[in-house]
């Protein structure tokens, strides 16, 4: 719930950061260029925990 309200928190001296175990963190390192690369291709791309999903596909690192 925190974390689909943290804009209201703009502004203010609290911020609202995800804690993710290290693997999963290791996991989205790899997927990003992967993502960067398919969003310039004109691809739908985004991050799901440690899930790329490119135009509804998910896939694993």
């Amino acid at each position: 719930m925190v974390l689909k309200r943290w804009k209201e928190l703009d502004g203010t001296v609290f911020m609202v950061f995800e804690q993710l175990p290290q693997d999963v963190i290791q996991n989205r390192r790899k997927l990003v260029p992967k993502m960067k690369n398919a969003r310039r291709q004109g691809k739908r791309a985004y991050l799901a925990y440690d899930t790329l999903n490119m135009d509804g596909v998910p896939q694993r690192a």
